[in-house]
């Protein structure tokens, strides 16, 4: 039997031609289970018609295959190519079908790269939201812990014997009333802005280096105050005259406080390794210009003297020792460098530092403008000259306000600007 399209020799029981594709039927099976009619009917389609595909053809005679083995390709000259020519379109179209069902799969293609990127995407995520130990970590901890409890046990002890006898134990408290809050808060701010950088916030860390030097400054300022403390005592009992002796005993609170100071000031340090570029758009430069005059404004008020006092009587006194002085205007210096640097970086980090840098400073503020407490002193102990029932410098007031202001500003133009991306 051969391919009525093309003449290819056809084997028994075989459906489609080797050479074209062409779907046949195998004749001799099909006649051998055909019966034969015996009357006579209408002549039998030829090899020419199109539709002798698929139906039996009678035997051939000897000149017709004759014909067939000269010329092979006149045989069926027109009609047959055409018909071909359909049937390898159609025969095309089946094969189309099949290679996208077994090799281009639409649901295929698109899921698997679908569920290929949404796995690295998870991947990222859990990354940046996965919480590890650094080192920031570990320092602001200890800072935090060791800042609390020195906020909550002796710093300093004083006593007297001789004509005058007298024992006084002194806390942070006793320095200023809002002395433990404030720590507090540096506390939080610290263990809370490093455990966000953890999770690769970079405004957690920011956070967590700025309440590190307000919690330095806070301590720094305990520190003058002890030795303010022990330096003011020795002068009254001179002053009074008689027999007496002086002991002075730094407290357990007093180191502890120092070494959370310390700690601070790692905390920042290891805070600006997050400082560099975040790969995001930076804040408006505005925020930053207005904070960072804030900033000063801040520094500035406190540095006005109160009550006749002068100028240069914040760096060398006759009843205050130099180092009470030096660290009360480094109180000032570390919120000049939270402030500035932060507030100028125009980063989502610098936003933190200068948030940290303020936090104890705005509390202090508060307290000391509200007159809350017994001895609501302001930050950096107030202005030189003042006491504590004076309120902060109307300048310090503007300064804080503008700080806040910017910083919370800042921080909605972040949240807008993550709005419009998603």
């Amino acid at each position: 039997m051969f391919c009525p399209a093309c003449g290819t020799a056809i084997q028994s029981g075989q459906r489609f031609c080797t050479t074209c594709g062409l779907a046949v039927v195998d004749t001799s099976v099909h006649t051998a289970t055909t019966a034969v009619p015996t009357t006579p009917g209408p002549a039998a389609p030829t090899a020419t018609s199109p539709t002798a595909f698929g139906a039996p053809l009678p035997p051939p005679s000897a000149p017709a295959l004759q014909i067939a083995a000269e010329e092979p390709t006149v045989a069926t000259p027109a009609v047959a190519n055409d018909t071909a020519l359909d049937a390898t379109a159609a025969l095309t179209v089946v094969e189309q079908t099949t290679h996208a069902s077994y090799g281009h799969d639409p649901y295929a293609t698109e899921a698997l790269p679908a569920q290929g990127g949404d796995t690295g995407e998870q991947a990222v995520f859990e990354q940046a939201e996965q919480f590890r130990i650094t080192p920031l970590v570990a320092v602001s901890a200890v800072g935090a812990v060791l800042a609390v409890a020195a906020a909550v046990t002796d710093i300093a002890t004083v006593e007297i014997t001789g004509d005058q006898i007298s024992t006084i134990t002194y806390v942070l408290n006793d320095f200023a009333t809002n002395n433990l809050v404030g720590a507090i808060i540096a506390a939080v701010l610290l263990v809370g802005g490093a455990a966000l950088g953890a999770t690769g916030r970079r405004v957690g860390s920011g956070l967590a280096g700025g309440a590190g030097l307000a919690l330095a400054g806070m301590m720094a300022m305990m520190i003058g105050s002890v030795i303010g403390l022990f330096d003011s005592s020795e002068v009254a009992l001179l002053k009074g005259g008689g027999s007496f002796t002086l002991t002075t005993t730094q407290e357990i609170g007093f180191w502890l406080g120092a070494i959370a100071a310390v700690l601070g000031i790692v905390a920042f340090v290891l805070a600006v390794t997050s400082a560099g570029d975040d790969g995001r758009p930076p804040i408006a430069a505005a925020f930053g210009i207005v904070g960072a005059v804030g900033t000063l404004l801040v520094v500035g008020g406190t540095l006005i003297p109160l009550h006749g006092a002068s100028f240069a009587d914040q760096f060398s006194n006759d009843a205050t020792p130099p180092a009470t002085l030096l660290l009360r205007l480094l109180v000032l210096l570390l919120i000049a460098v939270g402030g500035l640097a932060g507030f100028l970086s125009n980063r989502r980090w610098g936003v933190g530092l200068a948030l940290g840098a303020i936090s104890v400073a705005v509390w202090q503020w508060a307290t000391s403008i509200s007159q809350a407490g017994d001895l609501p002193f302001g930050l950096a102990g107030g202005n030189y000259g003042g006491t504590y029932t004076d309120r902060p410098h109307l300048l310090t007031t503007i300064g804080i306000v503008v700080m806040v202001l910017a910083a919370l500003g800042a921080i909605g133009a972040l949240v807008a600007a993550n709005r419009r991306r998603v």
